[in-house]
């Protein structure tokens, strides 16, 4: 009597689909590595044009934020210095602090202080000597005066070599998640500003209202006035 051994053998089906879960698996984790060293490659490759654009867009972003909110910030203290109705106070959202802003004004003008901050440390190990040495002048944190900062927007970067391109690979991802922080601030403010104007004209239109009721009013008992005296 003897034993037979066949040598075919299948696959259970769920080894199958394991093996299958695993190819796929293997291939998604494959085609990752490529596209992530493909997009590594073209930032080191276009680090230079990169670095000029993003930093000087991003730099002149912030400034330009930061210059509007500072003539927000001088148009609430003049109207704090004539007066707030309380119409404005409740509606309008003028809740002063202590330097003249709103409350909402002041968190985005802080915001944009640190985002200034965390900027300059972007932007140092790309400066050259001269304009990285400008940084130590700025005053409490403001930056430079506005009379000095047309200068300061034309700063220039080193050459691009091979450290200021690994350095651009480590931090390219800080100034795009600076300038999305940017954009979504500017989009809060801007729904501020027409959510405020909203509501001034809306103030306007019923004061309209009423002027032009008050003078129906006046209209009719002049009228009634001139009447009575013809009458007399």
């Amino acid at each position: 009597m003897g034993v037979t051994l066949s040598t075919e053998s299948s696959l259970a089906p769920i080894s199958l689909a394991s093996i299958l879960v695993g190819f796929i698996s293997f291939a998604f984790t494959f085609a990752t590595f490529l596209r992530v060293t493909w997009q590594n490659y073209i930032t080191i490759l276009s680090a230079s044009n990169q670095i000029h654009d993003l930093l000087g867009n991003l730099k002149q972003g912030l400034y330009e934020e930061r210059a509007h909110l500072r003539r927000v910030r001088k148009l609430q203290r003049r109207r704090n210095t004539y007066g707030t109705s309380a119409y404005d106070k409740e509606n309008i959202g003028v809740r002063l602090g202590g330097d003249g802003d709103d409350i909402a004004t002041k968190v985005m003008r802080d915001a944009i202080r640190h985002m200034i901050s965390e900027f300059r440390g972007l932007e140092r190990p790309f400066l050259k000597d001269d304009d990285g040495r400008r940084y130590h002048d700025v005053r409490n944190g403001e930056g430079f005066a506005e009379e000095d900062e047309d200068d300061y927007y034309l700063s220039e970067y080193r050459p691009c070599g091979l450290r200021e391109r690994w350095l651009w690979l480590r931090s390219k991802g800080d100034v795009e998640h600076l300038f999305g922080a940017l954009t979504r601030l500017e989009t809060r403010r801007m729904a501020k500003e027409v959510g405020e104007a909203t509501l001034v004209l809306s103030r306007l239109g019923r004061d309209l209202q009423d002027v032009d009721d008050r003078l129906y009013e006046l209209e009719q008992r002049l009228s009634r006035v001139v009447g009575i005296r013809r009458v007399g």
